[in-house]
């Protein structure tokens, strides 16, 4: 079959990320992702012989009309649609576009966006023809060989489609069952990778996965849901293979190593460095880490290996909150984790959020002065109220939610309070908190020094733009 795969164009003039669970603005970090989950697809797909094209719309600055004269030249059968919550009425006004000149291809939609809200996505959208829950993958590649086979529909996990006018929700997919290492390499060929660049040197980099899946039950986040509860691992072998690939064909050699926590298993961790140092394998790469899981020989380790910079889940800086939160750590392991980054000589970003239950005006503003004090770079976000999610179902109980606007559910903006704090007064301190930090004097200095070129330079003052003060809605 003749299959699209597509990233959206840009919304409201916003170029967005729509990587499984993170889903926000280009702007909010100053770089570009790839499309890995469409990567994924794409590689999949054509692993079992279907004719395949990838389209990142954004990378490509490709509006509307003109992804529109792509799929007519292309004339697909089934497309696949890229989704994120805050830019879900341009991605279905994409997919009615779709269907008004390609009645007969079929339309299915991946993302956070089936996974959070299922049967509200083809029951809202008509242009939809089917929508997957969770991981992709696995669900597409069933879909599109039913559809070629003209096999049914209900046997396939993690599936919703239509039967007549009923809108039928498959069971859930196992995600513990889907085994990473039966994945092939994601389809890097069908991209142009000059378009995915780091935002201070503009050198080529690419998302690379190690697992997936997470066992925490953080009140606010998505990952499980998407992921599944449990952290499942690539080979070390695979992942290695996939670094040589990316360094021998693509000539990329700078990583986001992409999962929920890259020390969820510190021994995985140390062997992927150490194969990584044996080899002699030249990368510069970063991920993230819950600050309960380093130790100094771990770090010392992915310091050789390349890591130059390690994203910690702090959110905040008050016991109480993170209590409440069920985030499961200390400010003491917080203020451990943060001196081995820096004695191991990893750049750190930590990754703070507003507005979690217990939340007040003094304890956000003592996070942001721990954050100020500490921490390299810095990511504030207001606290979501995603559905299926514990703080969501908090919300929703007291009826704290300002609106039902998907544009609003993104982490820079704040639709619900807590029981101390509004939704403007959130968004208020976040605001404040981005421009304490990154507009102090000696953080201008640092980052100019960073900059090595001029479309770096640009990238870091869109990224400045991003943050001035705004008026709170």
């Amino acid at each position: 079959m003749r299959i699209l795969v597509v990233n959206p164009p840009a919304f409201n003039k916003k170029d967005y990320i729509r990587e499984g669970r993170c889903m926000q603005t280009k702007s909010s970090w100053a770089a570009l992702w790839m499309p890995l989950s469409l990567c994924y697809i794409s590689a999949v797909l054509r692993k079992d012989g279907h004719e395949i094209r990838l389209v990142d719309c954004i990378a490509e600055k490709m509006n509307e009309a003109e992804f529109l004269d792509l799929a007519r030249e292309f004339m697909p059968e089934i497309v696949v649609l890229n989704t994120a919550i805050p830019s879900i009425p341009g991605d279905m006004k994409t997919a009615a576009a779709i269907k008004a000149i390609l009645p007969t291809a079929k339309i299915a939609v991946v993302g956070m966006f089936p996974s959070l809200y299922e049967k509200d996505c083809l029951e809202k959208f008509p242009q939809v023809d089917f929508a997957v829950m969770d991981e992709p993958e696995w669900v597409v590649a069933a879909l599109a060989s039913a559809l070629s086979d003209k096999k049914p529909l209900e046997q396939i996990r993690g599936l919703i489609f239509r039967k007549g006018e009923v809108v039928v929700v498959n069971e859930r997919q196992n995600l513990g069952e889907n085994n990473l290492d039966d994945l092939p390499f994601p389809a890097r060929d069908l991209l142009n990778n000059d378009a995915y660049r780091l935002p201070t040197n503009r050198k080529r980099f690419t998302l690379l996965s190690v697992g997936r899946g997470c066992s925490e039950r953080c009140i606010y986040c998505v990952a499980n849901l998407y992921y599944g509860k449990k952290f499942r691992k690539r080979s070390v072998e695979s992942i290695i293979g996939e670094i040589e690939e990316c360094i021998n064909k693509y000539d990329i050699r700078n990583f986001l190593f992409w999962g929920e926590s890259f020390t969820t298993d510190p021994e995985y961790g140390e062997a992927i460095c150490y194969e990584i140092i044996s080899r002699n394998i030249k990368i510069t790469w970063s991920s993230t880490s819950r600050v309960d899981t380093l130790n100094p020989l771990l770090l010392e380790k992915m310091k050789r290996a390349g890591c130059i910079l390690l994203g910690l889940g702090i959110e905040s800086y008050d016991q109480e909150v993170l209590n409440r939160a069920r985030k499961r750590i200390t400010i003491e392991q917080i203020d451990a984790a943060v001196e081995m980054v820096r004695n191991a000589g990893i750049k750190s970003m930590g990754h703070f959020v507003f507005g979690l239950p217990g939340d007040t005006r003094e304890s956000a503003l003592k996070t942001i002065g721990f954050a100020c004090r500490n921490v390299t770079f810095a990511q504030f976000y207001c606290a979501v109220p995603y559905p299926k999610t514990e703080f969501g179902r908090i919300a929703a109980e007291q009826n704290s939610i300002t609106g039902i606007d998907y544009t609003q559910f993104e982490l820079t903006r704040s639709v619900t309070g807590n029981e101390n704090l509004s939704p403007r007064e959130i968004k208020k301190i976040r605001n404040y908190a981005y421009r304490k930090f990154y507009f102090r004097p000696g953080m201008i200095i640092r980052t100019l020094r960073e900059i090595e070129s001029v479309g770096a330079l640009f990238s870091v003052l869109d990224f400045m733009d991003w943050i001035k003060p705004k008026k709170a809605k």
